[in-house]
């Protein structure tokens, strides 16, 4: 597949938009360990936001694909900086994007099929902040940024949170504000962990090139992160979160898989289909602005 070159305009919007976010060890070999203490289940959170422009667009699948144009915005902290939080390699990250992706229909560009799709991602951790007291019974602290783990897994769908920032921590007028059903509840306790996170957001690469943003949807993909390392796990979160993506989802998506990350829940018809060579994606490499970046001290130890 011949390289597609991206246009100097797409390359600025590019670099602006990667701050469109909200937005561990490695396991011990198998064994006695295993049994002593097994791994945890893998909970994947997926929600799909589409906007009145991206609505309009046509469906896209296998037999109806969409080209696009990837640009990556790495890996990024977005919650409390965790000590020893370790990284995924960026070509797994890229081939396991592709992958997902090519499953639900959207494939490279090249000059045979010019791109529609300007396709930016971004993956990380989205951890618990907390604050503490001077007392020294104060093990756990007082969590400041559990509305942000709320929004970015799409609690605003379910009245647990507003869309947007700016409301105060509780709102009596929020239908999840006094009385919470299941996948509430389910919500509410996940934005007490820390949590690994992957970001997708669409947008038209034909305003792209004009320098101008046209979004058409976000994906936001998160587990929770304790028993886990995220390169082992990542793939799979993608994998399972593949279905919704590109999709507006009425409400956050829940899966749970199981000790393999065999998925145990089906959603819809859809299925998990493991394996398969990915296709081969140019990837453009953009950086936030430095005054953008988090402070490198004050760090937390991660704990397991």
């Amino acid at each position: 597949m011949s390289r597609l070159p991206l246009p100097r305009p797409v390359r600025r919007l590019a670099g602006a938009l990667a701050l469109f976010g909200a937005m561990a060890p490695a396991a011990a070999p198998a064994g006695v360990l295993d049994w002593l203490f097994p791994r945890p289940e893998l909970r994947v959170v997926t929600v799909t936001d589409t906007t009145p422009v991206g609505a309009l667009r046509r469906p896209v699948s296998p037999a109806q694909p969409a080209y696009y144009v990837a640009v990556s915005a790495g890996f990024r902290d977005f919650g409390g900086i965790v000590a020893g939080e370790k990284a995924p390699a960026k070509e797994e990250v890229f081939r396991a994007m592709a992958r997902v992706l090519a499953r639900q229909g959207y494939l490279p560009a090249s000059a045979e099929h010019p791109p529609s799709l300007l396709l930016l991602w971004t993956w990380g951790a989205m951890n618990t902040d907390r604050v503490y007291s001077a007392n020294p019974d104060d093990l756990e602290g007082r969590q400041v940024n559990r509305n942000q783990l709320l929004r970015f897994m799409g609690a605003y769908k379910l009245g647990l949170v507003t869309r947007e920032p700016g409301v105060g921590v509780f709102d009596p007028g929020l239908p999840g504000a006094l009385f919470r059903d299941a996948d509430q509840e389910v919500l509410s306790d996940l934005a007490t962990e820390d949590l690994y996170v992957a970001a997708i957001a669409a947008y038209d690469h034909a305003a792209a090139v004009r320098s101008q943003k046209v979004l058409l949807w976000t994906t936001k993909i998160s587990a929770p992160s304790r028993g886990h390392a995220f390169a082992e796990i990542l793939p799979s979160m993608l994998a399972l979160a593949g279905p919704q993506v590109g999709r507006e989802t009425a409400r956050p998506v829940v899966v749970t898989a199981g000790e393999r990350f065999k998925a145990e829940v089906k959603i819809g018809d859809a299925t998990v289909v493991e394996g398969g060579e990915p296709p081969a994606v140019s990837v453009t490499e953009v950086t936030p602005p430095a005054e953008n970046s988090r402070p490198a001290p004050a760090r937390k130890a991660r704990g397991r």
